[in-house]
């Protein structure tokens, strides 16, 4: 039994977490023991995981990483690892991935590794953290080679391992019909419906949406496109103000945070992601695997999953009038709508699929650990 340790950020809704809880899920229970370790306890996911029988335990490090209190939170949980034989240690983000490096060597753990699933951009700090992680860990996991591509340009030397998300294809095989999913969440039936998924920060371009609903409400000879934003975030209000201001408020819903993305989904003609930065989004995956038919901003891990005009559309970031466009020639062919869903969901079945994601991760931890894997600063 292969018993590891994975170090987390706070255990709310977002990619990393949903990607832990698939994880623990679906690891091999006849050869692997997974518990979770956060920086600060809370969030819904906690609930969820614990639940499904999950071990969840915090740090409580608070902000600051060199304080006596996490100095003493540590060294505590170096001891439970040692104690308990934990063999691997993959810390997710910067913040978990250098604590979880930190502890582990403090525990004598023979495999080391830095889960990275985003891209760090401007960040000082973050580079300099992955930095300092590179050096400590056997090997750097990241979900899209961009996100290796751009370390690496930040002066990250590392082992990297490239393992794609994963998303549980089955869950998003059967939906409401388009029309009652609408009337479900309040929309009009009869109109289209353009919608995107994720957390309201600047890195995920809703107020380039909020442009492209502009230019879309110019464009649509009278059928105006309705607009549905799911998730939550910092930007809330201020989105809410930018849509008053371009006059568009009347036809977006926000939906604030939702627990299950499928009905949403479902009420969408097509999906859109019109991010400045990412890695290779869990929203994307989930919206292919439902048939969404989507338009993209091509951007980190984006065409590695949207193949040219075959499984969705790319435009370029930051260019409202494209993004409009887009969509507005998306719903005007459904026939092609139809195909680009239907190979969506063809591509996330055949590469992106949640067990195989799983399998991945459970042979690199097997591989290195053979290899002798190390989690010492060199």
């Amino acid at each position: 039994m292969i018993r590891i340790g994975f170090f987390a950020p706070l255990l709310t809704t977002g990619g990393t977490q949903r990607h832990l809880q698939q994880v623990l899920r679906l690891l091999d229970p006849a050869r692997f023991s997974g518990r979770i370790y956060t920086l600060r306890p809370g969030g819904e996911i906690e609930g969820e995981l614990e639940a499904d029988g999950v071990d969840v335990r915090s740090l409580s490090v608070g902000d600051r990483l060199l304080t006596p209190r996490a100095v003493r939170a540590m060294l505590r949980v170096a001891w439970e690892l040692r104690a308990e034989g934990v063999r691997v240690v993959h810390g997710y983000q910067w913040r978990p991935a250098l604590v979880g490096a930190i502890v582990a060597r403090l525990a004598g753990v023979p495999l080391v590794l830095g889960g990275k699933r985003s891209l760090t951009g401007d960040d000082t700090t973050a580079r300099l953290a992955w930095r300092l992680i590179g050096r400590a860990v056997d090997t750097i996991v990241v979900n899209a080679d961009a996100i290796r591509a751009e370390a690496e340009s930040h002066r990250v030397a590392a082992r990297w391992a490239v393992v794609p998300s994963g998303v549980d294809v089955e869950r998003f095989e059967s939906r409401l019909p388009t029309s009652e999913a609408k009337a479900a969440l309040g929309l009009e039936p009869g109109r289209p419906v353009v919608g995107t998924i994720g957390r309201l920060e600047q890195r995920k371009g809703h107020a380039d949406l909020l442009l492209a609903t502009r230019t879309m409400h110019r464009l649509a000879n009278g059928l105006c496109p309705q607009v549905l934003i799911v998730g939550d975030g910092p930007l809330r209000e201020e989105l809410a103000r930018q849509a008053a201001d371009l006059g568009v408020l009347g036809n977006v819903r926000f939906t604030g945070q939702v627990t299950d993305v499928r009905v949403a989904l479902s009420a969408m003609d097509v999906f859109v992601l019109p991010s400045t930065a990412e890695g290779m989004p869990n929203a994307l995956l989930e919206a292919m695997a439902a048939r969404r038919p989507v338009v993209a901003t091509a951007v980190g891990g984006m065409g590695e999953v949207l193949e040219g005009d075959r499984t969705g559309v790319l435009v370029p970031p930051q260019d409202p009038d494209a993004l409009g466009r887009a969509i507005l020639h998306l719903l005007a062919d459904p026939a092609r709508a139809r195909r680009l869903g239907d190979a969506a969901r063809s591509r996330v079945a055949g590469e992106f699929g949640a067990r195989a994601m799983v399998e991945r991760l459970e042979s690199l931890y097997e591989e290195r650990l053979a290899a002798g894997g190390h989690g010492r600063l060199a």
